[in-house]
């Protein structure tokens, strides 16, 4: 069997957000040519494209992990970014 993407069509960043379960709760994944905004524990995340979003529930930052690997050619940078519920602030 072959592998299930192709490393020239992957893009260069990841984000993974995931809940209170750890590694089996997946909340929501993003990938982008362009990096992302840097984050720090304890801020919240409102992921309004997220399956099941909504606009009165937030995400605080727990923990989060950053992942360099190659793929090909091609660098890859993964930031996972565990969570908990909380409350919006505004």
């Amino acid at each position: 069997m072959g592998q299930p993407f192709k490393t020239s069509e992957l893009k260069r960043y990841s984000l993974e957000v995931y809940g209170p379960g750890g590694a089996d709760d997946l909340v929501w994944k993003v990938d982008s040519d362009d990096p992302f905004t840097p984050m720090n524990r304890g801020d919240r995340m409102m992921l309004l494209d997220a399956p099941g979003a909504r606009p009165d529930a937030a995400h605080e930052i727990t923990g989060i992990e950053h992942l360099i690997w190659t793929a090909g050619e091609q660098l890859r940078y993964v930031t996972r970014i565990h969570t908990r519920p909380a409350d919006p602030l505004g």
